[in-house]
């Protein structure tokens, strides 16, 4: 019998932080083409130069957020506890995922401070952003990749295991 081990639960780790990562960049792809065009103001011909520009900055900014989420929260996730485990805890990892990411990127952003909860309006104004949009995305998503990665490789390692 094959077993799950460490290496194959890193490779199921980063292609889940892959997966994540570009999912990320792609929803906040909307934000980045609105950041470009306001640059351009109005010429139209310099906007693919200024949305490329826009995209490799985000791209190289967006991948550093990502791995500094992924290396000292989801590494050790992936690497200390059993799959099976996380499979069977699916159902409030999924969600429970995005919900630290956001209190996390408002802890660090300090908005989670009493004077927010009176006074909303910087809260708004951070929430319809391309970190936050990436952050959420990033996160949602690099766990059900997982999941799902791990629960094929699971039901394929006990279908293969004869019966006694």
């Amino acid at each position: 019998m094959t077993t799950f081990g460490w290496a194959t639960r890193l490779k199921y780790g980063v292609l889940a932080a892959l997966a994540g990562w570009l999912a990320g960049v792609l929803v906040s792809f909307p934000f980045e083409f609105a950041l470009a065009w306001r640059y351009v103001d109005g010429n139209v011909h310099r906007l693919p130069e200024s949305l490329a520009e826009g995209l490799v900055v985000w791209a190289a900014f967006s991948l550093f957020i990502a791995m500094s989420g992924f290396v000292p929260l989801v590494l050790p996730l992936v690497l200390l506890i059993a799959p099976a485990r996380i499979v069977r805890w699916r159902r409030i990892l999924v969600p429970g995922a995005p919900v630290v990411a956001f209190l996390a990127i408002y802890q660090r952003m300090g908005l989670l401070r009493p004077y927010y909860f009176r006074h909303t309006r910087a809260v708004r104004a951070f929430f319809v952003t391309a970190p936050n949009f990436f952050v959420l995305t990033f996160a949602l998503v690099v766990i059900w990749v997982y999941v799902v990665l791990a629960k094929r490789r699971l039901s394929a390692l006990r279908s293969s295991v004869p019966e006694a």
